[in-house]
C-alpha cells in the first residue's frame, strides 16, 4: 500500500494544537453569551474579533490543507439566527506529509446552522467522513473499483453504511457524496476518514454555542432509516435480572455491507450501550443515557469481537462480531 502508518508532529501539527486552544477559548466566550446583556455581547464581539485575527495570522503562516483550510478560516458572527452553510470537503494527498488529508481540516459553524456537506473523493482508494456521538455521521464516498486501504481489497459494491440521507454519485476517481445535517450540539468534534485515520486524515467540526438557537425547534433533515442498519432492541420487560435485555444479544456484521448497528430503547427504564471489550487500537464507545424511545447508532469499521453492556444494569450484555468485507 502507498500509505505510511505513522505521522510525526510537524510545525503545522503544532499550529493545529494552538488553534484548538484558541477555538476552545472561543467556546468559553460563546457560552457566556447566553447571559445576554448588551455590555457582555459588546465585550464578546471584541474578543471574537481578536481571536479571529489571531487565527488568520496563524493560517497565513502555515499551510493547513491545500489552501482553503487556512485562507478561509473565519468565525461566524456570534448569536445569529441559524444559517445554511455549504461545505465542500475534499480529499488530497499532502505534498509535505505524503499522506491523505482533508481539505479543509476545520469546519466552523454556529450552533443550529444547517450544514450542506459535499465530500469529494478523486482518489483511487476509498475515503469517508465520520463523526461519532452525538452527531453519529457517516458519509462514505465509496463505489466499486476503489481500494480499501485497511484490508487491501477492492470494493465491488457501493457503500452500504452511510447515514440516512447520504447520496453517493460518480465513478472511481470522481466520486461525490452529499449529506445535510443540523449542527445541534456545540463543541469541538473530530471527524476522520476511517480508512486513513492512522495516517492522520482527521479534522475538526467546531460548533460555536449560539444563544439565538432554540434546539427544541430543530427538526431532523434525514428521517429515513438506513436499510443496511442492523436493529437491536432493548425490549420492555426483558431487562430484569438475569435477562440479557438486548434482542438479539449476539450479532454478526460484515464491513461494507451491514456494519452499522442501531440500538433502540423500548423499555420504560433508562439504559446505556457501553463497550466492555474492543479490538486493539479501537476506541471504546458509549451511547450515554438512553431514555424510552431513544436510539444509538454505531458503525463498526474494524474486524473483531466487541462486547458491550448497560452501565446501569451490568447483567445486560451483548456481542457484535465484525467480519471484513
Amino acid at each position: 500500500m502507498r500509505h505510511r502508518t505513522s505521522v510525526g508532529m510537524s510545525s503545522a501539527g503544532v499550529v493545529v494544537v494552538l488553534m484548538l486552544l484558541i477555538l476552545a477559548a472561543v467556546g468559553v466566550v460563546y457560552v457566556s453569551s447566553t447571559q445576554s446583556t448588551s455590555d457582555q455581547i459588546s465585550s464578546q464581539n471584541q474578543q471574537i474579533s481578536t481571536l479571529e485575527s489571531e487565527l488568520q495570522q496563524l493560517a497565513s503562516r502555515f499551510s493547513l490543507g491545500q489552501g482553503t483550510a487556512g485562507a478561509n478560516l473565519t468565525l461566524p458572527v456570534m448569536n445569529q439566527a441559524p444559517a445554511i452553510r455549504t461545505i465542500r470537503e475534499t480529499w488530497y494527498l499532502s505534498p509535505s506529509a505524503h499522506q491523505d488529508r482533508f481539505d479543509p481540516s476545520f469546519i466552523i459553524v454556529n450552533q443550529g446552522d444547517t450544514v450542506r456537506l459535499t465530500l469529494i473523493d478523486n482518489d483511487t482508494v476509498a475515503h469517508d467522513f465520520v463523526i461519532g456521538p452525538p452527531y453519529k455521521i457517516n458519509v462514505n464516498a465509496t463505489v466499486p473499483g476503489l481500494i480499501n486501504d485497511l484490508t487491501g481489497q477492492m470494493f465491488t459494491t457501493p457503500s452500504r453504511n452511510n447515514s440516512p440521507g447520504v447520496v453517493v454519485t460518480g465513478v472511481k476517481g470522481n466520486v461525490t457524496a452529499t449529506y445535510t445535517f443540523i449542527a445541534s450540539y456545540s463543541g469541538i468534534y473530530e471527524f476522520v476518514c476511517t480508512y486513513h485515520a492512522q495516517v492522520g486524515m482527521i479534522g475538526y467540526l467546531v460548533v460555536l454555542p449560539n444563544a439565538a438557537f432554540k434546539q427544541s425547534t430543530t427538526t431532523t433533515i434525514a428521517t429515513s432509516t438506513a436499510a443496511s442498519a442492523v436493529a437491536v432492541s432493548i425490549a420492555s420487560g426483558q431487562t430484569n435480572y438475569p435477562n440479557k435485555g438486548f434482542t438479539p444479544d449476539n450479532i454478526t456484521v460484515v464491513i461494507g455491507m451491514n456494519n452499522t448497528v442501531t440500538w433502540t430503547n423500548n423499555d420504560v427504564n433508562t439504559h446505556t450501550v457501553t463497550s466492555s471489550t474492543v479490538p486493539s487500537g479501537v476506541s471504546p464507545f458509549d451511547s450515554g443515557y438512553l431514555d424510552t424511545g431513544a436510539t444509538f447508532t454505531y458503525t463498526f469499521t474494524v474486524a473483531g469481537t466487541y462486547e458491550y453492556h448497560c452501565q446501569l444494569h451490568p447483567w445486560m450484555t451483548g456481542f457484535v462480531i465484525v467480519k471484513s468485507g
